[in-house]
């Protein structure tokens, strides 16, 4: 799988919470966190349950505390949609973060600005 990690990327991330990325055993990541280099964010796709790959799939960015850890403080923020419908996210949003059809990890929210 084409390793999505390391972007440049200048917009808001209004989402504040944690990451948590599963282990390989879980159905995760093979080689764990995805490495991204300090200043860059992760980019790939993410949807909000009860929706799913069908209803609610849409390019995420995550900027993780410490990219390299299993579970971090991070931020994010949907790359081209809007935080509506079904993308909506609040306070205790749960989104399911996927790279192709299988999910890697999920992204916790406390806060949106």
């Amino acid at each position: 799988m084409r390793d999505t990690s390391g972007v440049h990327y200048s917009g808001p991330t209004p989402f504040h919470g944690r990451v948590v990325w599963l282990t390989s055993s879980q159905g995760g990541r093979d080689t764990g966190p995805p490495p991204t280099p300090t200043g860059e964010v992760y980019i790939a796709n993410a949807y909000v349950p009860p929706h799913s790959f069908e209803t609610g799939l849409a390019g995420f960015v995550v900027r993780a505390e410490d990219p390299t850890a299993w579970l971090s403080v991070a931020d994010a923020s949907w790359s081209i949609v809007k935080n509506r419908g079904a993308q909506r996210v609040r306070p205790g949003t749960l989104l399911a973060i996927a790279e192709g059809r299988r999910v890697v990890g999920y992204f916790h929210v406390n806060s949106v600005d």
